[in-house]
């Protein structure tokens, strides 16, 4: 049998589902990022929704979709893996989706749609395709085509549309349609592209791109209002934009005289613009290209678009006609070596992965078609983008279906893949969307860039020859906070200048900010305040003035003026360095004598190792980490120190620093250095014996290698790792030659513990007690219904359940005066009421216990768990119920620095809330020079308490995780609590006026 013969074999079997197909390229990343980070899925769902006019005949619609699910083997194509290499299979039977929606009196559609719309694709199941006729209501009907991006592109929709109207039409006159079959299927492309990659023509566009981007510029430094979370995120909105006709013509006739088309001269506009925004001249952003170069693949539905790297090149001050000409020369380039995949080149090029962001760019840029075939404008203006927003002043796109007439209906935009997308359709002008992440931008900016886009695009259109500084362009606005007299919180009592202007220094050092962009009557979370910024501003005004500032000052006293103005009398002193004895005996702080009973009660647990794994690509110096690991142990006692049992009790001893050796092993790959490191997790710590610390390093390879730091929780917390990291990337830069090593703490986790032993007797020690038993008195254990009945000893096994809070707090916190820590923790105890049946709610709450200035650079374990208690009886809606749990918060945090050991006896709550805001403790600066690190996460198997909820702010969006006791709940029934808590929360803070009878589960 000939090759050829072969590869139609083949070819056939992958056809009738025979023989599973490799995946593309493109399908490839996209399965993975299911696998990796499925919060990102709906990212790559292609919702499509019109409003149907005229009479509908459901069953021919129906019919409509099934023959379009056999024609096209893509829609019967799911999505698995075969011994790791993932595999797609046609199944002859599969179909898409079809159901039918009646709406209930009051529903709105919108939240109908989106709901259906939002919901997950099952790759490995199927089906990847489903349709929804969503009607009753005021309204005609709506229809709703959702796809994965994995199985179909935009291409494809135009001429599913097409082949859609045709059958519908045919199937409604009881007749059958008649259209040639595909000269292709996706199989094919797939095999096509293979043998491509594999021959000369790959090997001449690997080398094309090498050479393009082997000297590839810096990441764009974009105006974002917010740092860039650790994780990409996918929550995005939208903005109109619209460039008149004059314009675009003039444009278009610029385009023509360079001999270039519009869609260049629109690009050259959108480089011109994130020149001027972000003050850079050599940059990459992403444009995509069909990828149908071949004529066979024209009328194939799949995923065949790939995402192509412009490299835009401002230098030189140029005019718009020089620009659109490097431009012209850039994208025709680009455009003749489209085939080779995204992906790939990635690979190739060596890309280190930033789980923070896509690699190579951040930007794209997109020009739609605006008619093709049965899909036509109506209304004025430009046509509607496919994803269903139309453009400010039009209808949007009307598809006819046989005798149906459908308009787009438009969804909300709440998903983008990037930092900025502008996607824009020509028509009557030109128009379109900025799209823009939540997380990184507010709409003001996002409506400066837009608008500036059609500024520099206007002016450049009339004026080609003026070169880019002279063309129109209105400076980013400063964000203004003006005082509010309506508010009765302000405190207008007077206070020295010179002491406000330190509050104002102080907060805009905390707060990333100018100091003159700082008024002394603003509000602390208009401008960004957080809790976690409030623990830093108490801090450093102790530590400036020596005055007794607590957290809840700040919370009381919200202006820079009225702060000022309530500074009370000087601090209580804080610990100080002590005399030290090689193997003195030192008291365990109270927090540390907590785990010192559980490890004794239970020496084997893991429930307190903490295992910290980074992945870190590219030349490291393995003796130089060596040495600054070593220097980061010598620097944090906490890292050498050993704990004895006496006659007096626990102790600690620091010992001395010694040689210190970072075992290094040699693996296969990086899930082998996974698999070891969980291994020497479950290995538990002897803490009498030797350092709560052992670091490990696994070499994949010259250029990759894996850091295991396991410490036990007694000489670690949250607000360590922070510490940590920088500490040995500071020491790291200096072995390497690039610098001064960190300055060691001036105390250390022994001073403290002593410092706290002293300063908890007397007087503050019965206030402090009085207080919180006062607080908890008459407080009742409600306990969670629970699948398998409770052990006689906790066994401290557990499983977590990731899900992401779509929704975005802050306008409810500037109306409320609250945090995203109270938010989160009032939804979570009203859904723990709902579930226990008692409204008197008592929670932990996890405070980082470092109210003095002198913890804060410590490696330790200092955090404190603050009893919450909350009576919700009566409450109305979710604003009244947050009233009370930032009343009951504020004087818990006056009370924090009684640890919660001394209370006596278990704690009185068997759940946990934590918030996480990683924008205070993370820092770009902190990176190894010439590596690429990456945070990996580790599956523990642990849990401390019968539910613990861990919820990360990222600004308009968190993401959260239920850890859950195994002993006691089934993974379904936390997947179902999940769910519950994530609508309970949605649906309290788009609504916190809403009786709470409509909204608790």
């Amino acid at each position: 049998m000939s090759a050829a013969d072969k590869r139609a074999l083949l070819a056939e079997l992958m056809r009738t589902g025979a023989a599973p197909v490799p995946l593309s390229y493109g399908q490839r990343a996209l399965w993975f990022m299911d696998r990796i980070r499925p919060e990102a899925g709906l990212a790559y769902h292609m919702p499509f929704a019109w409003t149907m006019r005229g009479r509908v005949d459901l069953e021919a619609l129906r019919r409509a979709f099934d023959w379009l699910a056999e024609r096209h083997p893509i829609f019967r194509t799911t999505y698995s893996h075969a011994r790791g290499t993932p595999v797609q299979r046609v199944n002859p039977a599969g179909r898409i989706a079809f159901r039918v929606l009646n709406l209930e009196p009051g529903q709105d559609p919108v939240e109908v749609l989106e709901t259906a719309a939002r919901r997950p694709f099952d790759l490995a199941r199927g089906p990847v395709s489903r349709v929804a006729v969503v009607r009753g209501g005021d309204g005609p009907p709506v229809l709703l085509w959702v796809t994965h991006h994995i199985a179909v592109d935009g291409w494809s929709l135009f001429q599913l549309l097409e082949e859609l109207g045709t059958a519908y039409a045919a199937f409604a006159r009881n007749g059958a349609p008649d259209l040639p079959a595909p000269a292709a299927t996706y199989g094919d492309y797939v095999l096509w592209q293979a043998a491509m990659l594999a021959g000369p023509e790959g090997r001449r566009l690997e080398r094309h791109w090498s050479g393009v981007l082997g000297d590839r510029p810096p990441p764009l430094r974009l105006p974002a209002d917010r740092p860039r979370p650790a994780d990409q995120t996918f929550g995005g909105a939208a903005l109109p934009l619209r460039l008149g006709p004059e314009a675009a013509a003039r444009v278009a006739e610029l385009a023509a005289a360079a001999g270039t088309t519009l869609y260049t001269a629109l690009l050259t506009g959108f480089e011109l613009l994130l020149g001027r925004a972000c003050g850079q001249e050599d940059f990459l952003l992403g444009t995509w290209a069909s990828g149908r170069t071949r004529p066979e693949f024209a009328g194939t539905a799949g995923y065949f678009v790939n995402p192509v790297v412009v490299r835009a090149g401002l230098s030189g001050d140029p005019t718009f006609a020089e620009a659109l000409g490097r431009a012209r020369r850039v994208v025709l380039d680009a455009l003749d070596h489209q085939d080779y995949p995204f992906p790939l080149l990635v690979e190739r090029l060596g890309v280190p992965r930033d789980p923070s962001r896509s690699p190579l760019f951040d930007v794209a840029f997109t020009l739609r078609a605006s008619q093709r075939g049965a899909i036509e404008r109506s209304g004025s203006g430009g046509a509607a983008s496919p994803l269903g927003a139309a453009a400010p002043g039009e209808r949007g796109m009307l598809v006819r279906l046989g005798d149906l007439e459908l308009t787009t209906f438009p969804l909300p935009q709440r998903t983008i893949r990037f930092d900025l997308e502008m996607e824009l359709i020509a028509g009557d002008g030109v128009s379109g969307l900025l799209r823009y992440n939540t997380a990184l931008f507010d709409e003001a900016t996002a409506a400066w860039l837009a608008d500036g886009y059609v500024r520099l695009l206007t002016d450049a259109a009339a004026h080609p020859g003026r070169p880019l500084s002279a063309l129109d362009w209105a400076e980013r606005p400063r964000p203004a906070a003006p005082p509010d007299a309506s508010r009765a919180r302000r405190d207008h009592r007077e206070a020295p200048d010179e002491l406000v202007d330190v509050v104002i220094g102080i907060w805009a050092r905390v707060l990333d900010l100018d100091p003159g962009e700082i008024g002394p009557d603003d509000d602390f979370f208009e401008r960004g305040g957080h809790s976690l910024a409030a623990v830093q501003v108490s801090i450093e005004l102790q530590e400036r003035l020596g005055a007794e500032v607590s957290i809840s000052d700040i919370f009381h006293d919200l202006t820079p003026a009225a702060l000022a103005a309530r500074l009370g009398g000087p601090a209580l002193p804080g610990p100080r360095p002590l005399p030290r004895e090689p193997g003195a005996d030192f008291p365990l702080s109270y927090a540390q004598e907590s785990l010192w009973v559980l490890h004794q009660l239970a020496p084997e647990s893991l429930a307190y190792n903490a295992p910290h794994v980074f992945r870190l690509r590219g030349p490291l110096d393995v003796a130089a980490l060596e040495r600054a690991l070593g220097r980061v142990v010598a620097g944090h006692e906490a890292l050498r120190t050993v704990y004895a049992a006496t006659r007096r009790g626990p102790v600690q001893r620091v010992l001395e620093p010694g040689a210190f050796r970072l075992p290094v092993a040699d693996v296969a790959d990086a899930a082998e250095a996974m698999e070891r490191a969980l291994a020497e997790y479950r290995t538990p710590f002897d803490l009498a014996a030797g350092p709560p610390v052992r670091p490990v390093l696994y070499r994949v390879g010259p250029a990759e290698h894996v850091l295991l730091f396991l410490v036990h929780h007694i000489a670690f917390d949250g607000w360590s790792a922070a510490v940590f990291w920088r500490d040995l990337c500071g020491h790291y830069l200096a072995e390497t030659g690039g610098g001064a090593p960190p300055a060691p703490p001036a105390v250390q986790c022994v001073d403290h513990a002593v410092w706290e032993r002293a300063a908890l007797t007397g007087e503050r020690l019965d206030r402090l007690t009085g207080y919180w038993r006062e607080r908890l008195a008459g407080a009742a254990r409600a306990p969670l219904p629970t699948d398998l009945p409770r052990p006689r000893r906790p066994r401290f096994e557990g499983a977590q359940h990731a899900f992401d809070l779509d929704v975005d707090v802050r306008e409810l916190c500037r109306a409320a005066d609250a945090t995203p820590h109270m938010v989160h923790l009032a939804a979570f105890q009203l859904w723990l009421a709902g579930r226990t049946g008692s409204a008197d709610v008592v929670t932990g709450s996890v405070v980082s216990g470092r109210s003095r200035a002198e913890t804060t650079g410590l490696i330790g374990h200092f955090v404190n768990v603050l009893a919450v208690r909350t009576d919700l009886t009566g409450a109305r809606t979710f604003a009244e119920a947050l009233a009370r749990v930032r009343r009951g918060l504020l004087a818990d945090y006056e009370h924090q620095e009684l640890p919660l050991p001394l209370l006596g006896g278990r704690p009185p709550f068997d759940a946990l809330f934590t918030l996480h805001d990683t924008r205070l403790l993370e820092s770009a600066a902190d990176a190894l020079p010439g590596v690429a690190a990456e945070r990996l996460a580790v599956p523990l198997g642990t849990a401390q308490f019968d539910l613990a909820l861990e919820v990360t702010d990222l600004g308009g969006r968190a993401r959260a995780v239920l850890e859950y006791d195994t002993a006691l709940f089934l993974p379904g029934t936390a997947a179902a609590m999940a769910e519950e808590l994530r609508r309970l929360t949605t649906a309290l803070v788009t609504d916190p006026d809403r009786p709470l009878t409509e909204v608790t589960p």
